[in-house]
């Protein structure tokens, strides 16, 4: 018979008495900052209607972001609960700025300050209940959500990026023998009636900027310890969204001329994953770049050979 002092821990065995107090107010405050924001401020409603709009497609990646932050802070678990902790508050005074900041939402109808008062709400109340040192660690894990609020300046960017990307388009598939006219964001085939290509707000890059330049933040985090690191992968994302995207439509106009307008739809059902597969094996490239030695390839190319002097 096993002795009952020699079986293992249990996780929550291995906690005191005010960590489990914590984690069930906790548990409590995360239900009731979902049942605030879901049915009393009715923000699935209103975000969800976005989502359905064509400007609203630039935040696709939206629905899958709180399952990216609870895979962050699952992955920290070990760190937060080995961090000191104690009540702060400094977090309680966010708290009631956060709820302040849900009542003017709520009353306003101002959905954006909705989700922003709720990002605040879960970081603040982890910063209540747990202190700085917790809190810290999950700036990054709960602030990434803030790239699923709409602003205005991504939007007014899609006008722009439609216009450059068309002119672009029209560029090169004149020089591939593909005749086309730019129209302001729309292509015409050259004699008319071949095919015609509009870029829309969708196909304007800025959906597949977002994507990618979300993608290259959370694997620069989970992969990377220096924050220049973390910079490059985010940065290098930008062009590579944008020529991907270019890409694209170059590419969809050449379908059309060969094949007819009918093929350009069928095309763009697929053609985001075959363009964007690309992007994030660069991506990747980019991330080993960071761990070469380029000395060494430099002498490898150039055949030089290194020569070290003894050591006395």
């Amino acid at each position: 018979m096993i002795d009952e002092r020699d079986r293992p821990l249990l996780p929550f065995e291995l906690m005191d008495r005010q960590v489990l107090l914590n984690l069930a107010l906790g548990g409590l405050a995360l239900g009731l900052v979902a049942y605030m924001y879901l049915f009393v401020g009715k923000l699935y409603q209103f975000y969800g209607g976005y989502l359905t709009l064509e400007v609203g497609q630039m935040y696709s990646h939206a629905p899958i972001m709180p399952l990216v932050t609870a895979w962050l802070v699952w992955r920290k678990r070990f760190e937060l609960f080995a961090a000191p902790r104690r009540q702060s508050w400094g977090g309680l005074a966010l708290v009631v700025v956060a709820l302040l900041m849900f009542f003017v939402g709520h009353k306003a109808i101002q959905w954006r300050l909705l989700i922003v008062s709720m990002i605040l709400l879960l970081w603040a109340i982890s910063f209540y209940l747990w202190g700085w040192q917790v809190a810290k660690r999950l700036i990054f894990p709960i602030g990434i959500l803030l790239l699923v609020v709409p602003m205005e300046v991504i939007s007014e960017m899609t006008g722009p990026l439609k216009r450059f990307v068309s002119a672009t388009a029209a560029v090169l598939l004149n020089m591939f023998g593909v005749a086309v006219e730019q129209d302001g964001a729309r292509l015409y085939s050259v004699p008319h009636g071949r095919f015609q290509l509009e870029v829309a707000d969708a196909c304007s890059g800025v959906r597949s900027l977002m994507a990618l330049v979300t993608l290259a933040m959370v694997y620069g985090y989970v992969s990377r310890s220096r924050q220049w690191q973390r910079w490059v992968l985010v940065v290098s994302a930008i062009p590579l969204a944008m020529l991907g995207n270019l890409i694209r439509v170059t590419a969809s106009g050449v379908v059309g001329s060969v094949f007819g307008q009918p093929a350009i739809g069928k095309f763009d059902n697929y053609s985001t994953y075959v363009v964007f597969i690309p992007a994030i094996a660069v991506l990747l490239l980019v991330d080993r770049l960071l761990d070469a030695d380029f000395g060494a390839l430099r002498d490898r190319w150039l055949g030089k050979k290194q020569t070290r002097e003894a050591m006395p």
